[in-house]
């Protein structure tokens, strides 16, 4: 399985493109991704989920880690998770930790 990682800009936020799978194979690569961008503890970070097909509890440990990064002074969102990603979420009581968005613009405008 494989996962693709792009970075842009969206206003003040820095958005990570994520197209593919995040699973055992694929979070240490996205973990690593997230804590080199989290520059300061104020960063603002979209994760955009829309490319991603399937996530497991590796990549949600992924994710944990970004928001942990920033959840004091920083931003971290979520935005176009899919169905499949939301139930991952949801499952695990991480729906009510992130802020879920339809989409990066969304998620930028909020």
């Amino acid at each position: 399985m494989s996962l693709t990682i792009a970075d842009r800009a969206s206003g003040d936020f820095h958005v990570i493109e994520l197209t593919g799978d995040i699973d055992v194979e694929t979070a240490r690569t996205l973990r690593s991704h997230i804590v080199d961008r989290v520059d300061d503890p104020a960063a603002r970070i979209i994760i955009d989920l829309s490319g991603v097909d399937f996530m497991d509890s590796s990549g949600l440990g992924a994710l944990v880690s970004g928001w942990q990064l920033t959840r004091d002074e920083g931003q971290f969102r979520i935005a176009g998770a899919s169905s499949i990603v939301r139930r991952v979420l949801s499952i695990t009581g991480m729906e009510e930790v992130f802020t879920l968005y339809p989409t990066v613009e969304e998620a930028a405008s909020a």
